[in-house]
């Protein structure tokens, strides 16, 4: 008798029938495909079948397409892996020329993941969700399916089962309802009302795209910055929610958002989108908004080889001008030598020496040291354009000169990659930047300047670079340089400034997950703010607030008056020095001649 039973478990155990193919209602879903044909045509239907769906009933429905509807058909099932598949948007597909038909049992079938991967970036596309007959139509069934559906961001979706027609919104929360077949518009429809839908994000700091400061009043906790005020603008226009995840912690304020946590969160599917915007985010990790700007990313260098102030004198003209300007002494000097009336009874050495003052005078607009009685006419010409040279040449001079005691005189910066490497100038950079930094770096290059990388966290970077730490140079955007250079805006002497060694130019925008379905309006807002010129509104707006807050302050280094000390006029002593010693000179030689032409 047991012999028996363990024969009649055995067999019982062993018997598996092989899944039944599942019957669907194709009469409605030709009807829905002829209701949409009459309103709007399309010319591509991509079909994704499950592993329970009749062939028959599909063959027949695409032989139906291509004769009656005239569209062309893209099958796709689950005999290729997912990873495999190409997106169908690279087929000259879009969300506008396209009706997907979808047919599945569950929400655990493997072509779920086809269609998440064939319809990468073409959410918006109408598709038509075809479930069996024996499926059951219980409320917590077609729930489960809609949930499935708005984790994978379809929106524009008609659910058929059996005779009944049923479409969703996740505004505020997943719920699904009964479409009439006649009903215009048969899909729903976008929206820019999400009913109080919330946003879940953390909020960090990030000058100036994001910070947090205290309200002296109230001690309230509030954000600034241009990134945050541009998403809370977009989520109240569109009447959603913000909820900030980390309300409790508490931020000082020299912390920084890691980023890369960040991006972590939105692959592992616990953060849709970040209020944080940020450089270009991988295709594999997620996605990104509209940016908000495209600005370049170079290196923030400290001001240094600043130019003595008694070197002032010989700035205005460079070398080659000084050489010209010393051989025209000499060239005038000559020229007056032949035309100068009166000198025909001096000696030749008296000649010489008036001649070459006279020119000297000339080129400085001062005073002749000889006199001219009854001067022809071709050596009243020639003075007449002698001096308006002296005239035009000191006035230049002179202008260039108040310049640049006006103002601070440095002489060459670093200006790219080679610069930094010959000044060997060291590099504060995020550990998880230090990579992406080498990767815009010329390749013979990239040995010399991974040496001077110096890998902090965010903090780090952000106090030293708050400290007016110049010690370090800085790889910045443009946009945060604009912001944090308002703080030397009337600094006579500026700590840093904004070179040319640039690592490109990164889109900046809202990280967010794959085919997000707040991407197209949230670019769509970005455009007009951007029009409208409320980032540059916000930018100065929010300086003043992290000052008040103490992230930021004004650079105080006013350059009060300074008298000409005698450090300043070296090189005027230089030359008075060597005029004394060339005079002594002079006396001594002509004295030891005097003597010697007695003793003669």
């Amino acid at each position: 008798m047991c012999t028996v039973l363990i024969l009649v478990v055995l067999l019982c155990t062993s018997f598996r029938p092989e899944p039944v193919a599942g019957v669907h209602n194709m009469s409605l879903v030709k009807s829905v495909l002829g209701v949409i044909s009459s309103r709007e045509h399309w010319k591509h239907t991509p079909i994704f079948l499950g592993p329970r769906t009749k062939r028959d009933d599909i063959n027949s429905l695409i032989i139906w397409l291509h004769r009656t509807m005239e569209v062309t058909s893209h099958m796709v099932d689950t005999s290729i892996a997912a990873h495999k598949h190409k997106p169908l948007g690279q087929y000259n597909m879009n969300a506008d020329n396209a009706v997907a038909l979808f047919f599945c049992h569950t929400t655990q079938e493997l072509i779920w993941y086809h269609l998440n991967r064939s319809l990468r970036r073409m959410r918006p596309v109408r598709l038509i969700v075809a479930l069996p007959n024996e499926r059951s139509g219980s409320y917590k069934a077609l729930k489960a399916l809609f949930q499935k559906l708005w984790l994978y961001q379809f929106l524009n979706v008609l659910v058929l089962h059996n005779n009944q027609i049923y479409s969703y919104t996740p505004y505020p929360a997943v719920r699904f309802y009964k479409v009439n077949i006649y009903s215009y518009p048969l899909f729903p429809p976008a929206t820019r009302d999400f009913q109080g839908y919330v946003v879940s994000t953390p909020a960090e700091n990030d000058i100036p795209r994001v910070f947090l400061i205290r309200d002296q009043r109230t001690g309230q906790r509030l954000i600034r910055g241009y990134g945050y005020r541009t998403f809370v603008e977009f989520l109240h226009r569109h009447n959603a929610t913000l909820q900030v995840t980390n309300a409790n912690q508490d931020l000082g304020p020299t912390s920084n958002v890691n980023m890369s946590r960040i991006i972590q969160l939105i692959m592992d599917g616990h953060l849709e989108i970040s209020l944080h915007p940020y450089v270009d985010v991988p295709e594999d990790m997620g996605d990104y908004s509209y940016p908000l700007v495209v600005a370049r990313n170079c290196l923030i260098v400290p001001v240094r080889n600043e130019i003595p102030r008694h070197m002032y004198l010989l700035l205005p003209l460079n070398r080659w001008s000084w050489l010209l300007l010393l051989g025209g002494v000499f060239y005038i000097s000559g020229v007056l030598s032949f035309i100068n009336p009166g000198n025909e009874h001096s000696s030749w050495h008296e000649r010489v020496g008036l001649n070459f003052l006279d020119g000297l005078s000339r080129m400085l607009f001062i005073c002749s040291p000889t006199r001219v009685h009854r001067p022809s006419l071709r050596y009243f010409i020639v003075s007449l354009q002698l001096t308006v040279l002296g005239f035009v040449l000191t006035s230049y001079y002179n202008i260039q000169l108040d310049s640049f005691l006006t103002a601070l005189v440095v002489g060459k910066q670093v200006e790219s990659m080679e610069d930094l490497i010959d000044q060997q100038q060291q590099v504060l950079v995020k550990h998880y930047e230090a990579s992406t930094f080498l990767r815009h770096v010329e390749p013979h290059l990239i040995n010399g300047l991974s040496r001077l990388l110096v890998g902090v966290n965010a903090s780090e970077q952000v106090s030293a670079l708050l400290g007016f730490n110049r010690s370090y140079a800085y790889p910045f955007t443009l946009e945060r340089w604009e912001f944090f250079s308002l703080q030397q805006q009337y600094a006579f002497k500026p700590i840093f400034r904004f070179s040319s060694a640039c690592l490109g130019s990164p889109i900046i925008g809202y990280p967010m997950r794959s085919d997000c379905h707040l991407k197209a309006s949230l670019s769509m807002f970005i455009m007009r703010i951007q029009a409208t010129g409320l980032l540059q509104h916000w930018f100065v707006s929010d300086f003043n607030d992290a000052m008040r807050a103490g992230y930021v302050r004004l650079l105080d280094n006013v350059l009060g008056f300074q008298a000409l000390d005698v450090d300043t006029l070296r090189l005027g002593w230089f030359v008075l020095g060597g005029g004394w010693l060339l005079s002594v000179l002079v006396f001594v030689f002509e004295h030891l001649r005097l003597n010697t032409g007695h003793k003669a």
